[in-house]
């Protein structure tokens, strides 16, 4: 019974299909069992993201019925690499307080970091693929790699984030289910080239490598052994290969057919008498000058040196890759290319035909140029595995739980609390307003019959029919007495 681990890896470029199969053995590398390539037609995939999900379903399920046909076995799932427009990366920064009465961080610092870190969500609702430390650092203080055990009040850690266009991953999702393939993890080509292309010293000291595919040219920059940055220019192969059809009129199969055999991207290194017949659509077959050829070939490919020395100096990738460029994808066999990219970006420029974590057989099959983004996710998926050992490692899967509850709780509990402070107002005023009012009539009532003076005019008749009519017998002390029950109303004063 074969209990070897099968990879599958699918690649969606802007002009074809490339599906691989591949196994891991004892030692660690990736045998290729076979690979399969299928075109589709123009519009299908657009600057590297999907127009048509339909077609590229059809696409794929073309390259897996021949691959299941010649390995004799059933394909069902597979890691599937994007690029183009539609994948970006971002800085992300956090930082923490170190609380602890020491003020050295520990783990549970460095944890409650990554804990903010996995809770950022971006904006637009676009797809986290990955989370990449690039640095860290204690309070204002210089760069490390490692900050437990150092001294600060606060921590600081900087972020790569790498993310897919939301309607992307839709789109993507679709062409898989409509094919019968299980995503295993849905990857971005610029990241995986670093570890099939560079050797650990480039990786170290700084290198970046350019992918010049069919309508997009991938820009990735490696720096002190991690992805810093990458980019997906709108500019690739087709744009030679538009103004050739052009210039020819011949048909697209006779164009890379005539580029392999005759192009350069120098036009003064090819003779100046040197001709080249081709079978014209119009007149038949014509000949032509291999140095017109050359110079299509050059001016196209300088616009592309443009667009990635542009992007190198907005980055400020320049100083972080002193070992300079390794050159890969479907053009970078053109003759004398090397030369050009070294003259026009003045650094040092090698093409990336060493492929790393492959064995021997299986690098003298493939072809390091055409399938190095779909090498690439066979090398992630021996890494990472297909099951739960990619899910609990340290690399694209294991942020997207903790993204799922803080997005979710943080919405639900400010609406519910604000409710709660209005019910309890309007119980408040009501309790208070009837206990006043019947404290203060009781003291009205009590307060009036003291202060009255009705009460003279009852007493007074009493005192006017009887006191008058004996004067000269009342004595002294009768008459204080009667004047001070006068002046009072009062008779029991005495």
């Amino acid at each position: 019974m074969d209990k070897r681990e099968y990879i599958v890896g699918i690649d969606i470029g802007s002009s074809n299909i490339t599906m691989s199969v591949g196994t891991k053995d004892k030692d660690g590398k990736v045998s290729v069992l076979g690979v399969d390539v299928q075109e589709i037609e123009e519009g299908i995939v657009k600057s590297g993201s999907i127009e048509n999900f339909q077609e590229v379903g059809k696409a794929i399920v073309r390259a897996k019925s021949a691959l299941e046909e010649e390995l004799k076995m059933s394909l069902n799932s597979a890691y599937i690499g994007v690029s183009g427009k539609s994948v970006y990366c971002v800085q992300y920064e956090d930082y923490v307080d170190v609380t602890n009465f020491s003020n050295c961080v520990t783990e549970y610092e460095m944890r409650e970091l990554e804990d903010r870190i996995m809770m950022a969500v971006p904006g637009g609702g676009d797809k986290i693929i990955d989370r990449i430390p690039l640095r860290y650092r204690v309070d204002n203080n210089a760069d490390v790699k490692n900050p437990i055990g150092t001294y600060g009040r606060k921590i600081t850690a900087t972020y790569l984030i790498v993310m897919v266009d939301n309607r992307q991953e839709d789109l993507v999702n679709r062409a898989a289910h409509y094919a019968g393939i299980k995503i295993d993890g849905l990857c971005v080509n610029p990241t995986l080239l670093p570890e099939l292309l560079l050797s650990k010293g480039e990786c170290e000291e700084g290198i970046a490598i350019v992918d010049i595919g069919s309508d997009v040219t991938d820009i990735s920059v490696v720096y002190d052994n991690k992805l810093c940055y990458f980019s997906s220019l709108p500019i690739g192969a087709s744009s030679i290969n538009s103004d050739l059809r052009d210039f020819l009129q011949i048909s697209k199969k006779d164009i890379d057919i005539l580029k392999r055999k005759y192009g350069s991207a120098v036009a003064s290194e090819i003779d100046e008498d040197a001709s080249v017949v081709v079978k014209n659509s119009r007149h038949g077959k014509k000949q032509v000058l291999q140095r017109n050829i050359a110079e299509i070939i050059e001016e196209r490919l300088k616009d592309i040196t443009g667009f990635v020395s542009r992007e190198l100096r907005v980055s400020q990738s320049v100083p972080r890759i002193p070992c300079g460029l390794v050159l890969t994808g479907g053009s970078a066999y053109l003759a004398n290319i090397e030369e050009l990219f070294e003259r026009e970006l003045n650094m040092d420029v090698r093409l990336g035909r060493t492929l790393n974590g492959l064995d021997e057989e299986s690098q003298e099959v493939v072809s390091p140029f055409n399938q190095a983004a779909v090498l690439g996710l066979l090398l992630y998926g021996a890494k990472h595995g297909k099951n739960d050992i990619r899910r609990q490692s340290t690399s694209p899967v294991p942020p997207v739980p903790p993204i799922v509850p803080p997005t979710v709780t943080p919405p639900v509990t400010p609406p519910v609390t604000p409710p709660v402070p209005p019910t309890v107002p309007p119980t408040v005023p009501p309790t208070v307003p009837p206990t006043v009012p019947p404290i203060v009539p009781p003291t009205v009532p009590q307060d009036e019959p003291k202060t009255d003076s009705t009460a003279e005019p009852k007493k007074e008749p009493k005192t006017e029919p009887v006191k008058p009519q004996k004067p000269e017998k009342v004595t002294l002390g009768e008459r204080i007495r009667r004047m001070i029950e006068r002046i009072t109303g009062d008779d029991d004063y005495i």
